[in-house]
């Protein structure tokens, strides 16, 4: 299952003032920062989020990644894809006909604004869209904070051949395997540096599959042992 509904639960109309509050946004607006890798550092919620209803959330999930406010706007959908880290979601403001999309079930689910908590398995092919006419979907979405580089490490780059539309090919071909082998602990350190080179700590075995996973989608990669 994609989408699980956790116990932990807010009450939502302080939330959705302080969103309503915060004047316009465009696609995102973070939440909190970290002085370490997007998706492994340590973060702490920004100052002006502190002692706030969105920052009172965010202490409550505890030791997070990175935070965002997502936002769809009418007929705005997201493209295919997977990610190395599962998320959390808060529907914060939504319409009828907002959906996550679960891609390998081929089934539709709405979050409505009933202060739970989501859990989402984004090893998953999903999407998102917004149908709603004239109305714009915000959701809170949380990174689950991935482990921490470690020692000695594998470094990939990933050539993607002059691929149209390569990132999201790169994507659609490891990052739900990463994403599968985190929970496994057969990855026990993961950094994305750029969008084209990765650092893994990994049995050989695992590097390997990558490699494959890597080949089979068109692109070579490159692969240094470092210390």
């Amino acid at each position: 299952m994609m989408l699980i509904k956790t116990s932990l639960h807010f009450d939502m109309e302080p939330i959705i003032e302080q969103v309503k509050n915060l004047g316009h946004f465009k696609r995102s607006l973070l939440l909190n920062e970290t002085e370490g890798n997007i998706l492994s550092g340590y973060y702490t919620t920004k100052k002006e989020y502190v002692n706030t209803p969105l920052g009172e959330v965010l202490k409550q999930l505890g030791d997070i990644g990175e935070a965002r406010l997502l936002k769809l706007d009418p007929e705005d959908v997201y493209t295919a894809h997977t990610d190395p880290d599962d998320r959390y979601h808060l529907s914060i403001i939504t319409t009828d006909y907002s959906y996550i999309a679960d891609l390998q079930a081929n089934t539709l689910q709405h979050l409505p604004v009933d202060g739970y908590i989501w859990y989402m398995d984004t090893s998953i092919m999903h999407s998102a869209v917004n149908l709603g006419g004239g109305m714009e979907r915000i959701h809170l979405n949380v990174r689950v904070r991935m482990p921490q580089i470690k020692g000695s490490y594998y470094s990939i780059t990933f050539d993607d051949n002059n691929l149209v539309d390569w990132k999201q090919l790169l994507y659609n071909t490891i990052m739900g395997y990463i994403n599968l082998m985190i929970k496994e602990k057969q990855i026990t350190g993961f950094e994305r540096i750029s969008d084209r080179e990765i650092h893994i700590n990994c049995s050989p075995n695992v590097l390997q599959c990558i490699r494959d996973r890597a080949l089979q989608g068109g692109f070579e990669s490159v692969i240094k042992e470092c210390n």
